[in-house]
């Protein structure tokens, strides 16, 4: 489930990327901005969900802690630029699931914390 929210995210990140730089005209891309600011940060999102899908769990604590920031900066920035008419739907919708999955991914538990749980248990039964 981690990994497919993380892909869906990498593609409408590059999706927007991508289209809103070389198609800013056409009427498919006309909810999304193609301004630079918004560029720099589908790039990073982008880099980040691909660090996200290239490193295995458990990953660095340091890392989750990087990413989980960025995950809560990015998505309560962009539902305050849409509550505030600063934002387009199109990059609201792209930046709140690009933050959810990073959050998802920053969130994860290690393996061996539910083998203790459940090893616990037993002893107790």
């Amino acid at each position: 489930m981690g990994k497919l929210l993380l892909i869906l995210a990498l593609v409408s990140l590059i999706i927007l990327l991508f289209a809103t730089s070389l198609f800013p005209q056409n009427p498919d891309f006309w909810l999304a901005s193609g301004g630079s600011t918004y560029q720099y940060i589908r790039g990073l999102l982008a880099l980040v969900v691909m660090l996200q899908l290239t490193t295995r769990p458990p990953r660095h604590v340091w890392l989750r802690i990087v990413s989980g920031a960025i995950a809560l900066v990015v998505g309560v920035w962009a539902i305050e630029a849409t509550y505030s008419d600063h934002m387009l739907i199109l990059d609201t919708l792209c930046f709140v699931s690009a933050s959810v999955a990073i959050g998802v991914t920053a969130l994860e538990r290690k393996a061996n914390v539910l083998n203790v749980i459940f090893s616990t248990k037993k002893s107790f039964a």
